[in-house]
């Protein structure tokens, strides 16, 4: 197979020197009343992401997970634990790209909690403006989990919306979201 970044042969979906040479750049973004952290810078990763729409994307997913979320949940530091919430993980086409990043993703005192928070909404958001994704919520199903604290995942930050009604959705159940993390937000 090639990389998906180098198009050299390899035996991995990113090989070896192009997954050393993607830098993990955290950013702090203020999306009205939640934080989000993202890890990459877009034009690093734009390729990995897109790959996520066939089924080896999986493989590309994972590896910018044990890259940049794993440390960064190794490392954190609660009063309490904390549940990590894929947004909306239902299995699309192949699989669900949410739910990739959260179990390759945590560790240290977050516990991935699957299926806790699933669209309502069958519309398609990728590509669409902020208009049409505040026009068009995605009414989320809440199911609860023991945590009181939830940390929210997702893939790609692209106006907020849908972290935020995730939010809101969680605190209307009596949950408490912490904050967010993207592998990267759109440009």
């Amino acid at each position: 197979m090639r990389c998906l970044l180098c198009a050299k042969l390899s035996l991995s979906f990113i090989c070896r020197e192009c997954r050393e040479a993607i830098e993990v750049n955290p950013r702090l973004h203020n999306l009205r009343d939640l934080r989000a952290i993202t890890f990459y810078d877009y034009d690093d990763i734009a390729p990995l992401t897109n790959a996520k729409y066939y089924p080896f994307g999986s493989f590309a997913l994972k590896q910018l997970a044990i890259k940049a979320f794993k440390p960064f949940f190794s490392e954190l530091k609660l009063d309490n634990k904390a549940a990590l919430i894929p947004i909306d993980d239902r299995v699309g086409a192949w699989y669900s790209h949410s739910a990739v990043l959260a179990k390759f993703g945590a560790a240290g005192i977050v516990t991935p909690r699957f299926g806790r928070l699933r669209a309502r909404s069958k519309d398609k958001y990728a590509g669409q403006t902020l208009a049409f994704r505040q026009s068009r919520p995605r009414r989320f199903v809440f199911k609860d989990f023991e945590e009181r604290d939830a940390i929210l995942l997702d893939d790609l930050i692209t106006t907020g919306t849908t972290l935020l009604e995730a939010g809101e959705t969680l605190e209307k159940n009596g949950k408490t979201a912490l904050f967010a993390v993207a592998l990267t937000r759109a440009q």
